[in-house]
This record gives C-alpha cells, sequence and structure tokens, in this order.
C-alpha cells in the first residue's frame, strides 16, 4: 500500500503515517517498493512472526497477571457488598 493509502485507515496525518513507516523500515519489518511515482509498503510477515513468537513469553505473564487482577477485583467487589 502507499502512505495515503495506509493514511486513510487512521484518524492521523500521512506526514505520521510516513514517520511511522519509516521507523518500520527501518526496523525491517515492512519493505519499501518504488513503482514509478509511488513508493508501496509491504509486511515482512517472517519478521512480523519473529517478533510475535518473542513477544509470546510476554503475553502469557500478563495474561497470567491480569487474570490474577480479575480475581482480586471480583473478590474485593463481593466482599463490598
Amino acid at each position: 500500500m502507499t502512505p495515503n493509502a495506509i493514511a486513510e485507515n487512521f484518524n492521523t496525518t500521512r506526514q505520521a503515517v510516513s514517520k511511522h513507516l519509516r521507523i518500520l523500515t527501518e526496523c525491517e519489518l515492512v519493505k519499501q517498493e518504488q513503482r514509478g511515482r509511488e513508493i508501496y509498503y509491504s509486511l515482512e510477515i517472517d519478521k512480523m512472526k519473529e517478533i510475535d513468537k518473542w513477544i509470546e513469553q510476554f503475553r502469557k505473564i500478563w495474561e497470567t497477571r491480569f487474570n490474577q487482577l480479575d480475581d482480586l477485583l471480583a473478590t474485593i467487589k463481593k466482599n463490598e457488598k
């Protein structure tokens, strides 16, 4: 997609989208391809999978902590009645 096409999907400016795309390109999470006057961006799926795998370990920790917090809040709410 072009930066303009991407920006249409978000409540932000094209300049903000371009800034994010520049950072994502530097991190090799997206690649850019020049086609005529337009630059098209696409995801680097293998890199995204690598990040997802790395984040998964933290996701499990946070899900456990949120479940514990839910239990605690339910207990507090029950005791207030």
